[in-house]
């Protein structure tokens, strides 16, 4: 797995691009969860890209039933795709009821939505959900993101020393 295994320069960059990746997200959704900062209008517009990105996010850890038969299944692994789904659910939650409020991206569109004080609540209630699920998702995630780290920075010694011993003899 990913504990034992040593790096090359070719998984090495692709795991650099994964953390890129996912630091991208965290700062988007950082962005479109708090209104009270960036302002309902590009709260609105971030909070699309943020959907969109972890969407994307899913594809690539294959959360979105790909391979899903190939890694076995144990209680971690149905905790793991249970805990998944509900993210996924919270965010579509999220979401639709977002765009159910929307000031700015609805109208925009010369669209209107009725209903403001059953959506409005749901939303506040389903982003509360959400961000609950996603701190749990990072929580189980964070040994992975700290081997993965580790790994990255002996791989840059183990590069920067076979640098230096080619430099010098």
């Amino acid at each position: 797995g990913i504990y034992a295994t040593p790096i090359n320069s070719k998984e090495m960059m692709s795991m650099k691009k994964r953390v890129v990746f996912d630091v991208v997200l965290l700062v988007i959704f950082a962005l479109s969860a708090l209104p009270a900062i960036t302002g309902i209008p590009a709260h609105e517009w971030i909070s699309l890209v943020a959907v969109v990105v972890m969407v994307a996010h899913c594809a690539r850890r294959g959360m979105l039933g790909a391979g899903e038969k190939s890694r076995g299944v144990s209680g971690i692994r149905i905790a793991r795709i249970a805990l998944n789904a509900l993210i996924g659910l919270s965010l579509a939650a999220c979401a639709v009821s977002g765009i159910m409020v929307s000031g700015t991206v609805l109208p925009s569109f010369g669209l209107f939505a009725t209903g403001y004080y059953f959506w409005d609540p749901f939303h506040a209630f389903s982003a509360k959900i959400l961000l609950a699920f996603l701190l749990i998702h990072v929580v189980l995630n964070a040994r992975v993101v700290f081997v993965l780290a580790r790994k990255m920075k002996a791989g840059r010694a183990t590069n920067a020393a076979a640098v230096s011993k080619v430099d010098h003899g």
